[in-house]
């Protein structure tokens, strides 16, 4: 009879090993973050880059709302279909925090391996454009109002009143940015359900932010 001893487990921990994938050390961000990164994304790839930053280890903030979308398929006899969707509030843009520690992130070795990423904003001198902590606070209160819920619709039919008197071309301010950081924007779009397009000069990079007529006045 063949003795095998106790303490003999073989190569089983070389084999465990081999299929342990490797693990990458998290990075490090201190809160509250100091600046941000504007990657740029291909358009409707928001998510799969926000989602591709965090397999990579890296925080990501991708500004969304909800909005209801009818679909009607011919499998299904050409029905509306009723689906909830994630939308992005600034379209092609994804928010990566800094380090926070002084260093030269090497950022274009990483947007190389994430999915749908493109490149990130830079100023005219070519250095990375970063947004400080205080911008990104106006873009999560602009967030937080667009996934408000909306009022419950009275029962009894009332007049229908206009949702807004908003125009194209307008120049409005947003009311989520307190400390009135932001210069002032242009409408550029009107959408049915109440949503309105304002153009902004972010960091001397014009971007489209969607927001809800009451999150802006005219300025």
């Amino acid at each position: 009879m063949l003795m095998i001893p106790a303490n003999d487990s073989g190569n089983l921990q070389q084999v465990r090993d081999a299929l342990e994938p490797p693990t990458e050390p998290r990075v490090k961000h201190p809160f509250p973050f100091r600046d941000w990164y504007m990657a740029i994304v291909r358009p409707n790839h928001e998510q799969d880059a926000a989602d591709s930053f965090r397999r990579n280890n890296v925080r990501a903030y991708w500004p969304n709302y909800e909005r209801i979308q009818t679909l009607r398929r011919r499998s299904n006899g050409y029905k509306p279909e009723i689906r909830l969707i994630l939308t992005s509030i600034i379209p092609g843009y994804v928010f990566v925090p800094t380090t926070g520690d002084g260093a030269a992130e090497d950022m274009q070795m990483l947007i190389e391996r994430i999915s749908g990423a493109i490149n990130i904003a830079r100023t005219y001198s070519g250095d990375p454009l970063l947004l400080r902590e205080a911008d990104i606070v106006t873009i999560r209160g602009i967030e937080a109002g667009l996934n408000t819920p909306a009022p419950v619709k009275p029962v009894h039919p009332v007049p229908v009143k206009p949702v807004h008197n908003f125009k194209n071309g307008e120049k409005v301010r947003f009311t989520d940015d307190i400390m009135g950081r932001w210069p002032i924007g242009r409408i550029v779009s009107l959408a049915r359900d109440g949503r309105i397009g304002v153009e902004v000069s972010l960091m001397r990079r014009k971007v489209v932010v969607t927001v809800f007529p009451h999150q802006i006045e005219r300025a």
